[in-house]
């Protein structure tokens, strides 16, 4: 009888963690079979998005320093910073990538093969978007 609970309580509280993270879940989903598209977001110059402009730039920084040292803050900042300039930076009042995810980020991004550049920007954009 003790067992049927234990199991019945983990479905329930395994069930509330996956529609907390069901984004998070899906994108790592579409990222393990290559499937991650880029979302939607406002056009910067005709052609890319602002979105798209701001994470090419971040990935660039990392993965092409210029200095021998703070690149990764450099980054970051420039990240923020171009973001806020074109009002993308809050969605509704709320900053729309937290410093820990912007933390994970650079050193996913830092530690990625160039060869997968392309998954790694989409990647980034599904998790700011």
């Amino acid at each position: 009888m003790e067992e049927n609970r234990v199991a019945e309580i983990t479905k329930e509280k395994t069930d509330v963690l996956k529609n907390a993270y069901k984004d998070a879940l899906e994108i790592l989903d579409a990222y393990d079979h290559q499937t991650l598209t880029r979302p939607e977001g406002t056009y910067y110059d005709g052609n890319e998005t602002i979105e798209e402009v701001a994470v090419n730039m971040l990935y660039d920084m990392i993965k092409n320093p210029v200095w021998y040292d703070c690149n990764k803050q450099m980054a970051a900042i420039k990240f923020l910073l171009f973001l806020e300039w074109n009002n993308a930076l809050f969605v509704d009042g709320e900053k729309r990538i937290s410093d820990t995810l912007l933390v994970a980020l650079i050193i996913m991004i830092e530690k990625s093969r160039d060869e997968d550049k392309e998954m790694i920007i989409r990647t980034v954009l599904n998790c700011i978007c």
